[in-house]
């Protein structure tokens, strides 16, 4: 009987984590974009790239993503990250460890954070 309750206990905990990951997903911070956008430069992955930036962005961004993942190996990864949010549009500044550091500009659109180009 003791093992019916921890087992039941152990699966509530597990969805309740699961709900809390699922539920944060959908309001993502302009740095936590930057930072999944790093990692999938880094990765070489087209599709998140996409869905991370804006059409324009990605577009550009996938012409030279070679010379982007050259660039990230060199920076060595990410040091620390500044947001500043104004409305529906964001700034990141982000210190790489070779202290180099690079400006994002997001937007928001439909609701989620896109890196765009500044116009």
């Amino acid at each position: 009987m003791r093992v019916v309750k921890i087992s039941v206990s152990l699966v509530i905990l597990m969805l309740m984590v699961g709900l809390l990951f699922t539920g944060c997903q959908g309001r993502r911070d302009p740095s936590s974009v930057v930072r999944q956008l790093h990692t999938a430069v880094r990765n070489g992955d087209n599709g998140a790239i996409s869905n991370l930036m804006t059409a324009e962005a990605a577009g550009l961004a996938l012409k030279l993503l070679s010379d982007l993942q050259e660039s990230y190996t060199d920076s060595g990864g990410i040091a620390s990250m500044e947001q500043n949010i104004s409305g529906d549009t964001a700034t990141v500044k982000v210190t790489y460890r070779n202290g180099d550091t690079d400006t994002y500009d997001l937007v928001r659109v439909d609701g989620r954070w896109r890196v765009t180009i500044a116009k």
